[in-house]
C-alpha cells in the first residue's frame, strides 16, 4: 500500500499480516481487531491516528 488513502476506512477485523504500508493515511481508519502482525513500514503516528482497541494486533516493533 503505497500512499494509500485509507482515512476513515472500515478495516475492523482485517487480516493485514505482512502488509507493506508506505505512507498510508490511516487517520480515522477502524483497525479494531485487525491483525497487523509482520506489517512493514507502519509508524506509531499512523497507528495513533487510527481507531484501535485491545484486540488490534500490532507488529512487534510497535508494541
Amino acid at each position: 500500500m503505497n500512499n494509500a488513502d485509507l482515512s476513515c476506512a472500515t478495516l475492523e477485523g482485517a487480516d493485514l499480516r505482512g502488509a507493506i504500508i508506505n505512507n498510508a493515511d490511516l487517520s480515522g481508519a477502524d483497525l479494531r481487531g485487525a491483525d497487523l502482525t509482520g506489517a512493514l513500514n507502519l509508524t506509531r503516528d499512523q497507528i495513533e491516528s487510527a481507531i484501535t482497541d485491545e484486540t488490534t494486533v500490532l507488529p512487534v516493533y510497535l508494541k
